[in-house]
């Protein structure tokens, strides 16, 4: 199941190499992301957070799990959740991310639409014997409506993997700078 997650880029990595230790590459996390569920049903009041802070997960010594939190009139989808490791090799900080944008709500939403098409396109083709060829038309439009409503969910969650690998890995960049 990953692995066609990878390739339908619903899961991408991020392997980051900076020159900080580790003690103080947490610390600055920290001072970005607060403390906070993950959870997709704690989205909802991300918006009432009084917080400047862009992220909100756990973390700990040595790994990550953060998200990005939502805000009023953000029009961006904010689906992806970033699990990393952080390992300290001589001067260099390995950061290893796991950005992923599947949820298990996304499969529910799929397979309704899948028995609602379904059974419409089953009640045009046996309705359409007895009454005609006219149901039969419809059906190259429901076909295609079908594949929209399934495709712009998908391009949406694949658009929110690169756009927060992108920020991401730009943040991971401030947080090496001296303040």
């Amino acid at each position: 199941m990953k692995n066609l997650l990878i390739k339908l880029k619903l899961i991408d990595y991020l392997n980051t190499e900076l020159k900080i230790s580790k003690s103080e590459f947490l610390r600055k996390l920290n001072l970005i992301v607060d403390e906070g569920s993950t959870n997709s049903l704690t989205d909802i009041f991300d918006v009432f957070s009084s917080s400047k802070n862009e992220y909100k997960g756990k973390v700990d010594f040595s790994k990550f799990e953060i998200k990005r939190k939502r805000k009023f009139f953000d029009i961006n989808f904010n689906f992806p959740l970033a699990k990393g490791t952080v390992n300290q090799k001589g001067e260099l900080l390995y950061i290893n991310t796991e950005i992923n944008a599947f949820k298990g709500l996304i499969v529910f939403f799929f397979i309704i639409l899948l028995i609602f098409y379904s059974i419409f396109l089953i009640t045009l083709i046996f309705g359409g014997i007895n009454e005609g060829k006219e149901s039969l038309i419809i059906i190259p439009f429901i076909l295609i409506h079908g594949s929209l409503m399934m495709g712009i969910p998908y391009l949406f969650l694949r658009k929110s993997v690169e756009r927060f690998k992108y920020n991401f890995e730009r943040e991971l960049f401030y947080l090496t700078k001296e303040t």
